[in-house]
């Protein structure tokens, strides 16, 4: 990485880093080629200088520009600390002391306050390995952080936006008394497994059951795996009786599940997630599912991405209407995804 002044900027020098603007406006992405409109952009702004790939890290990935940059590992770093201390916290359900709810409210600030906005959050996590070790705990401090991101993104505030929090924190906490054996078999669940996987929800209600917490919290425990056509479980409601955080929280429990790598499969791309949730249909998810997916898909407009047949490409556009299909700019020609079937995102570059 070198950094040069906005004036000695030329064309398709290649940015190192996320640039944003005084008000934490995201500019100009990592790792993307300067044109002469983007220059400009730039000189609107009163930068002092701007990071730029060596020659040597023009093609290197996304996720090893990330793990190679300063803000990002300072990022790493705190996210350890405040997730060693989020499973302290969780630990004392095993005990008769009350859930420090305050202390997690804190946690998730002090994490907010290491990204500039809630996408570079999604996309910081998203290329985070988790602990193997520790994945329930890390898949429910992601959920509680990705909660207060989408919930921002749907204007709420202060108690709602607390609730939420505090809701993806411990809406799968039943996990951690799931055996490792059932957690991390590699195989496809047998249906009697699936049953005792599906208890999880029962067992955190009974961890929780007792405790002073608000009532979204708990109803999120026990619905959050509902839909609103009925096909969920453990009580197969509808909508109408689908506490509406549990739907929110429903999206992002999903999502980062899907986004992160477990035991039966490797992790999916961004992509591919949205390709999931299309063939369950949006409809079970409620209102919410559209522009949130739509929010996070956008984040990755201008990024590399392998296609089937390792095939190279910058995405370019998202298509609202199929999210899994964006266009792709691939060597000198646009290709637009919903027209080609067998083609799809294999890989985040």
């Amino acid at each position: 990485m070198y950094k040069l002044s906005p004036q000695a900027l030329k064309t398709g020098m290649v940015t190192y880093e996320d640039i944003y603007s005084p008000k934490k406006e995201l500019l100009i992405k990592s790792n993307t080629s300067l044109t002469e409109e983007k220059i400009r952009l730039l000189g609107e702004y009163n930068f002092s200088e701007i990071a730029l790939c060596e020659p040597d890290e023009v093609n290197m990935t996304h996720y090893e520009l990330l793990h190679g940059h300063p803000h990002f590992q300072n990022f790493n770093n705190l996210y350890t600390l405040s997730l060693n201390s989020f499973m302290n916290l969780v630990r004392v359900l095993n005990t008769g002391l009350d859930l420090n709810l305050t202390k997690m409210l804190t946690l998730r600030d002090d994490v907010m306050a290491s990204v500039m906005d809630g996408e570079q959050l999604f996309d910081y996590l998203y290329n985070m390995m988790p602990n193997e070790n520790e994945i329930t705990y890390n898949h429910c401090f992601n959920c509680g952080l990705l909660c207060y991101v989408v919930g921002t993104w749907l204007g709420m505030k202060g108690d709602d936006l607390d609730n939420l929090t505090l809701s993806g924190f411990l809406f799968d906490i039943g996990k951690t008394k799931i055996s490792d054996q059932l957690l991390w078999k590699p195989d496809k669940l047998s249906p009697e497994e699936l049953i005792q996987m599906q208890h999880h929800i029962h067992l955190g209600y009974e961890l929780l059951k007792n405790r002073q917490l608000p009532p979204h919290v708990i109803s999120v425990m026990i619905m959050h795996h509902e839909r609103c056509d009925g096909s969920g479980y453990p009580a197969r409601i509808k909508e109408s009786r689908i506490d509406p955080f549990a739907l929110i929280a429903a999206i992002v429990d999903t999502y980062e599940a899907m986004t992160h790598p477990r035991a039966q499969r490797a992790a999916l791309t961004p992509f591919q997630a949205f390709r999931e949730f299309e063939r369950q249909g949006f409809d079970k998810y409620g209102k919410n599912i559209k522009p949130i997916l739509t929010r996070i898909a956008n984040i990755y407009v201008d990024r590399r991405v392998s296609l089937t047949g390792n095939i190279a490409g910058r995405i370019t556009q998202i298509n609202e209407d199929n999210l899994s299909r964006p266009v792709v700019f691939v060597g000198s020609a646009y290709h637009d995804l919903q027209t080609t079937p067998n083609t799809e995102i294999i890989r985040m570059i």
